[in-house]
């Protein structure tokens, strides 16, 4: 009776290891993956921040253009919102 009882404790300590080691598995795997997505963003970004410099180097009236609108629309909204 006691041999069964200490083979249980055992026996649920070994399933307790399993369990830990297969959450710190699943939990490199999500890392992992998210080290990807984070490599993924990140070359998508520097991607379009070079396509955005090429664009206004080459069209700097525009590039001009669009900031100077972007500013005013800005300063619109946070007008309004301060006077709120």
């Amino acid at each position: 009776m006691a041999q069964d009882k200490e083979h249980n404790e055992s026996n649920g300590e070994e399933t307790t290891e399993e369990q830990k080691k297969q959450h710190i598995r699943s939990y490199e795997k999500l890392i992992d993956q998210l080290k990807q997505e984070r490599d993924s963003v990140r070359e998508a970004v520097d991607h379009d921040y070079r396509e955005a410099r090429r664009y206004v180097r080459s069209h700097p009236e525009e590039g001009v253009l669009f900031a100077f609108a972007g500013g005013l629309a800005l300063g619109f909204i946070l007008g309004k919102l301060s006077n709120r």
